[in-house]
């Protein structure tokens, strides 16, 4: 038998523990893959059955809507600095962004992000955040606060 060529997707726990499972041999194995946070995260596996399989490893808390929105933030510390951007991807728990060029966005900087829904209401989105992630010019932010807005973007994550 040849080796797979699908890419599995194995979600992995908050103690960053995989649980992986041959599609030849249904053999299971738990992993620690916690060294791979923050890096690509495909990679190749050798069964005990002497398959290989690939498997992509999902590090995110809640499902990631990939969308195109026009939005700004501003830096909580200096209200004064703010900058445009692009929401790329949405979930319950956080955004990605582009900025419109190399900035100074640090990971651990809290930033307030302000952009509206494509939704039937044009829903605005005004919310407290922590940079968690900065990839050149794309920023991984996570929620810091509640609002009324949630009920809103909860709707949204569905459709």
């Amino acid at each position: 038998m040849a080796d797979s060529k699908d890419t599995q997707k194995v979600y992995v726990n908050q103690e960053g523990v995989a649980v992986l499972k041959c599609p030849f041999c249904d053999a299971v194995k738990t992993t620690t893959v916690e060294k791979f946070k923050g890096s690509r995260h495909i990679l190749k596996v050798k069964c005990t059955c002497k398959q290989n399989f690939m498997v992509e490893l999902e590090f995110r808390k809640a499902y990631r809507k990939d969308i195109k929105l026009a939005g700004e933030y501003i830096y909580l510390a200096n209200p004064g600095v703010r900058g445009r951007m692009l929401v790329v991807n949405i979930s319950k728990t956080g955004i990605g962004f582009q900025t419109m060029g190399v900035g100074k966005i640090r990971e651990g900087h809290e930033l307030q992000i302000v952009f509206n829904l494509d939704d039937k209401h044009n829903s605005l989105i005004d919310k407290k955040v922590v940079v968690r992630l900065v990839n050149n010019n794309y920023i991984g932010c996570e929620f810091t606060e509640t609002s009324v807005h949630d009920k809103a973007m909860g709707f949204y994550l569905m459709v």
